[in-house]
């Protein structure tokens, strides 16, 4: 029969080799817990700035019609067609 003596020295390095690996699994979920919900907000976000850019998108082509280009021309500048009095062509 093989009798086995554990000393209280390895006994010892043993406890606290393991108390060592044991914070530091907890340190590595609490970092990926962490790191992950930062993911998750930077995916939220990228969202948001899809749906903005989309918005925005929409409201340059509402205002580039020529439609409306006409009527900002018209209320804001005064300006209006030429009639044939006010019409000048130069010739090269």
């Amino acid at each position: 029969m093989i009798k086995a003596n554990f000393a209280p020295v390895v006994f010892a390095v043993g406890v606290l080799m393991l108390a060592m690996v044991s914070v530091a699994v907890v340190i590595q979920v609490y970092d990926f817990r962490k790191n992950f919900s930062y993911l998750q907000t930077l995916r939220q976000d990228e969202v948001d700035y899809e749906v903005k850019w989309g918005q925005l998108l929409l409201e340059q082509s509402a205002l580039t019609q020529p439609s409306r280009l006409e009527q900002a021309a018209i209320k804001n500048l005064k300006m209006h067609s030429p009639s044939q009095d006010e019409l000048i062509i130069v010739k090269p």
